[in-house]
């Protein structure tokens, strides 16, 4: 009787084992189709998006740029990151075409004239300038066409300094398009060049935004570089902290962050100190460190030390604080992402 229950048991077991294997066999067969699928579908896709991104041209209307963006965001949830940053670009490089203009790229005319009539009509009419309705319709078709179009669909127009206007797209574009589908080193690289891209860093050789915000960008990309040493864009982060450290200390052609004159260093700017004394407070920093060698240096008597030797207190600074001045092969200062400069 035992023998015959054992027996029953062990058949009850072996068939049942032989039941489930075709279940699982069907569910793993099921599970590399599904997985075959979603990789089909991610290829034709980002293949898709391509294909309608570049059809996007200086003939396009807003609304087939609406619908190349709508495509996109379709799109870049089914991606892995590779293909999010060449969508990234592609983008770009889309909107670059589309807002090609006409009427020409000298100061104080075409396009530019009617972007300064718009944002300083007094001082336009005191050079003589017509207001900027009537300098609009005299640009060509296209040109009017953009300008009745800035704000929609992530079009920018920028005042860049010196009687110079720019269309261009918002790099805000780049934040609510792809910045939820990637990780979170990348996603902050891009919410921070957005942030400080929405307006201008230099204007006229002069720096366009306060001391105080300058050595704040300083410290983020110190802090992002040790955060996220394996980050997509590293270099890029590296390059941002080597220029706005520098701009820190040393500031730009058109805006000296110290003079020389008696044997004594003196400020040149009011608010440069300020800032320089907050950042010498900052913990856990290297940046603060310099700013402290910065303030003692600046605030020593160097009587062997002529006026004119103005090279050799500039000198003697960069090479106390380590600095390294800019190198301008990458613009990191007009897009959500960096580009080789032209």
């Amino acid at each position: 009787m035992m023998k015959k229950i054992v027996y029953c048991t062990l058949s009850f077991i072996v068939l049942a084992a032989c039941h489930q294997k075709p279940t699982s066999t069907a569910q793993h067969h099921e599970t590399q189709q599904k997985a075959k699928a979603e990789l089909i579908t991610q290829v034709d896709c980002f293949a898709d998006t391509h294909e309608i991104l570049s059809r996007i041209s200086q003939e396009s209307s807003i609304q087939q740029l609406s619908a190349a963006n709508t495509a996109v965001k379709k799109c870049t949830p089914k991606l892995n990151n590779t293909q999010i940053y060449q969508l990234l670009e592609s983008t770009d490089l889309m909107y670059q075409r589309f807002l090609t203009t006409a009427s020409g790229d000298e100061s104080m005319e075409g396009l530019n004239a009617y972007g300064y009539a718009k944002a300083y009509p007094e001082n336009a009419k005191d050079l003589g300038y017509e207001n900027a309705a009537i300098i609009k319709k005299t640009l060509p078709q296209r040109d009017q066409y953009l300008i009745d179009h800035i704000g929609k669909q992530y079009i920018q127009f920028l005042d860049i300094g010196e009687g110079y206007f720019e269309l261009k797209q918002n790099p805000q574009y780049a934040v609510d398009m792809f910045v939820p589908y990637l990780p979170k080193a990348e996603a902050l690289f891009i919410q921070r060049m957005a942030k400080d891209n929405s307006d201008i860093l230099y204007s006229d050789a002069a720096i366009a935004i306060p001391w105080q915000e300058l050595v704040e960008r300083a410290l983020f990309w110190e802090k992002y570089i040790q955060q996220y040493p394996k980050s997509y864009f590293i270099q890029d982060a590296q390059l941002l902290f080597k220029e706005y450290e520098y701009l820190s200390f040393m500031g730009s052609d058109n805006s000296d962050t110290f003079g020389f004159a008696n044997g004594h260093y003196f400020v040149e700017t009011k608010e440069v100190k300020p800032a320089l004394l907050w950042l010498a407070q900052q913990p856990h920093s290297k940046l603060s460190e310099k700013a402290k060698l910065f303030l003692k240096h600046t605030s020593n008597y160097y009587p062997d030390w002529k006026q004119d030797e103005y090279d050799k207190q500039r000198d003697s600074l960069i090479t106390l604080l380590q600095l390294t001045p800019s190198d301008f092969h990458r613009d990191c200062h007009r897009a959500a992402l960096c580009k080789n400069s032209p």
